[in-house]
């Protein structure tokens, strides 16, 4: 009928979210696990991992905040992206719990970015490294709010029979 768009199903509306979120969840293992590797070496052995590459003294202190918070930041990052791993297998599989775990993802995430941005803004020192930790963890959050609206429309619509 002259220019009305076709409905898509929501079986593949739904696998579709749960690939975005699997594919942003390995980014957040990714990024979390090495970091956290990193910094627990040199939290242990006092030593760089490798030669040249001291993340910890070039970004973490260079903003004069503590290996060990570091530490607990990047374990949580790899924890968030876990957490999203498993919620996009549950929406590609079309499980029940999808969305369960997913609003577990939205609960941990703006609590873990809202207080790492806070730290950022308010303990670390200025410079490239505290500017770029505001726009990660900033996107961070972006995603997570995306998620969480993503959740509540879903149930706005469900609760109207669409």
């Amino acid at each position: 009928m002259g220019g009305a768009l076709p409905e898509r199903d929501s079986g593949t509306r739904h696998a579709a979210f749960g690939w975005l979120l699997t594919v942003c969840g390995i980014i957040g293992l990714l990024t979390g696990g090495v970091v956290l590797v990193f910094i627990l070496n040199r939290i242990v052995t006092g030593r760089p991992l490798a030669p040249g590459l001291d993340i910890v003294e070039h970004g973490i202190e260079g903003m004069r905040l503590s290996p060990e918070w570091a530490a607990l930041s990047s374990a949580l990052g790899a924890y968030l992206g876990a957490m999203l791993v498993l919620a996009g297998a549950g929406w590609r599989k079309g499980r029940p719990w999808a969305s369960l775990a997913t609003w577990g993802y939205v609960s941990c995430g703006l609590i873990v970015n809202l207080t790492d941005l806070i730290i950022f803004v308010f303990a670390a020192a200025p410079g490239p490294m505290r500017t770029l930790m505001l726009v990660l963890d900033g996107s961070a959050l972006l995603l997570v709010l995306f998620v969480g609206a993503w959740l509540l429309r879903r149930a706005a619509l469900n609760r109207h029979g669409c």
